[in-house]
């Protein structure tokens, strides 16, 4: 594993040419201190607890051009994060973000991970070389199926990548669910590495099943959907206007997205949560959730419940 050289949240601020186009991005008074990472269970490997997900700039390069995907991925890493949830094979182009990392040498810093979108055993195959080809790592940090698709076919197919040491680690993603009676069923009987699931303060569902029985069996947890609050809208379409109150200073928190991430984070079985922006500020902002204090059992409450008034 690469040495990773993180900047405090101070050396960035004053150092990094990403926030000239993060301007608007909250500063934060904090001293000098690194972003918080929890293990991944059973090992003593260490993630960061803020990453990225995969938005539609590392699909395709955008109008403003590639500087910008690669401004998103600079800002994390300037920032201390190393999660990167890559983007499935859903469209015909191959996703462009795996050759911006490679032109910017990041394959040994990041932990990268990617999905099986397809049916098939002979296809996921394909479809995990492909994917592997994209990013150019090898192994890769994390494969999973994605929403337990075709999970007799394709669970069988990364046990044997995992014992071949084409992959570290191996799970599934099931974020859109309105239960999660197959996921822990999986979960007990073959015990993956990581689960990816959809959780925000809108949708706590996770928290009375997945989450407490990943803690319990010591199962690593990525949140996707952080800000998911409707089928097709988030958090700030209920909280614009609003300001941040008060007492969110008790946990470090200055925005909106920091105040949900913080209750997502103050969960202790997630290990870390990704989100999806184009958007440097944005960035900057969500990576400032992982820094400071995190919430206690009855703020989170208190949280949920402002929100949800809101």
């Amino acid at each position: 594993m690469a040495d990773i050289k993180v900047l405090n949240r101070r050396a960035f601020l004053a150092n990094s040419a990403a926030l000239v186009t993060a301007a608007a991005a909250p500063v934060k008074s904090f001293a000098e201190e690194s972003m918080l990472t929890r293990l991944i269970p059973g090992t003593d490997e260490a993630l960061p607890v803020v990453g990225l997900g995969a938005p539609d700039i590392f699909y395709n390069i955008p109008a403003e051009g590639k500087d910008l995907p690669k401004s998103v991925i600079q800002t994390m890493v300037d920032l201390g994060g190393r999660v990167i949830d890559t983007p499935p094979f859903f469209r015909p182009d191959v996703p462009v973000v795996g050759a911006l990392i490679t032109e910017m040498g990041l394959q040994e810093e990041l932990f990268l991970t990617g999905k099986i979108t397809v049916s098939g055993k002979e296809e996921g195959r394909a479809h995990l070389e492909r994917t592997v080809q994209n990013l150019g790592k090898r192994p890769m940090d994390l494969l999973m199926v994605h929403n337990m698709r075709d999970m007799a076919n394709h669970w069988p197919t990364l046990r044997d990548w995992k014992e071949e040491g084409k992959v570290r680690y191996i799970g599934v993603s099931l974020t859109r669910s309105k239960d999660y009676v197959a996921l822990e069923k999986f979960m007990k009987t073959e015990k993956p590495d990581f689960i990816m699931t959809g959780y925000s303060l809108h949708h706590p569902l996770a928290a009375e099943s997945a989450l407490p029985l990943a803690a319990n069996i010591g199962v690593a947890v990525i949140v996707a959907e952080p800000f998911k609050a409707t089928k097709d809208g988030g958090i700030f379409t209920f909280v614009r206007g609003n300001p941040v109150p008060e007492w969110a200073s008790e946990f470090d928190c200055e925005s909106w997205a920091q105040f949900s991430l913080k209750y997502i984070l103050s969960n202790p079985a997630v290990t870390c949560v990704v989100t999806e922006t184009r958007k440097v500020s944005h960035v900057a902002d969500n990576m400032h959730a992982g820094y400071g204090r995190l919430p206690d059992a009855a703020t989170r409450q208190r949280m949920r419940e402002y929100v949800l008034s809101l």
